[in-house]
């Protein structure tokens, strides 16, 4: 299928449009399965925003945007990882663990000890694939605006 890269996205230079297609692909599988999120219906408006705001890394292949994440800064030591998502014909093939990878090592470098995420707790696959990459189980997080609830994942950076 080609190389596949990941970088850093700034505004101006990543497809917006494209990376809130990628999104909505990416999340329309957690929505038949019953665990809608905010970035299943995102726009190239809030995607730059993200950009804007905090750092957001790409998955590009042969200059089409397959994926995305979002690293957040809670505090000095804490980083925040969000909006994980892998267009659906390339689910499987890694990229979503080298995104993971790619924050990870950003929020180390940035100082962050601890990364933290949010997931829906009942999900067929998510818990399981954080946990596979060294996260744990550290809370509950309640939704009231969900039919589902979520648990707080982290992970030592050290």
């Amino acid at each position: 299928m080609g190389d596949v890269t990941v970088r850093e996205a700034a505004v101006g230079d990543v497809d917006a449009a494209a990376l809130a297609e990628a999104y909505r692909d990416a999340y329309a599988a957690n929505s038949e399965l019953g665990f809608p999120a905010k970035a299943g219906s995102a726009t190239p408006e809030q995607v730059t925003e993200w950009i804007r705001e905090h750092r957001v890394f790409v998955a590009e292949q042969a200059g089409e945007v397959i994926g995305g994440v979002r690293l957040e800064r809670v505090d000095d030591s804490v980083a925040k990882l969000s909006r994980l998502g892998v267009r659906e014909r390339w689910k499987g093939e890694g990229i979503g663990s080298r995104l993971l990878e790619r924050a990870e090592r950003a929020a180390r470098e940035a100082g962050a000890a601890t990364m933290r995420l949010t997931t829906p707790g009942e999900h067929p696959f998510l818990p399981e694939f954080y946990h596979a990459h060294g996260y744990e189980i550290v809370d509950d997080y309640p939704l009231s605006f969900r039919e589902y609830d979520e648990v707080v994942m982290e992970k030592s950076l050290d």
